[in-house]
């Protein structure tokens, strides 16, 4: 219930940036489309892969998608770190 709560409010924190284009979460699962034109395996994935590795979270996008599958045991402060990893990579990219 935790995670699925702080993954509603970065939810409603993002979902009018310019660069998000829709979001969906069931569960602990949160997903959100970029509103930027990339190839699924292209390098604009490739930059953002390593961005957030450099950042310390492990992220993969898929395409212009960005899933978050956090494990039960994530502390809010882990959290809130992948949250603000991804507005840091919205702003850049």
């Amino acid at each position: 219930k935790r995670i699925i709560a702080s993954h509603q409010a970065f939810g409603k924190r993002i979902e009018n940036h310019p660069k998000v284009a829709k979001i969906r979460q069931t569960g602990i699962i949160f997903a959100l489309d970029l509103n930027i034109k990339m190839e699924r395996y292209g390098n604009l994935r490739d930059q953002l892969f390593k961005f957030f590795m450099e950042n310390g979270v492990f992220l993969r996008p898929l395409g212009s998608t960005i899933y978050i599958l956090a494990p039960y045991v994530i502390t809010d402060n882990q959290l809130q770190k992948v949250y603000t990893t991804i507005e840091k990579a919205l702003d850049l990219f």
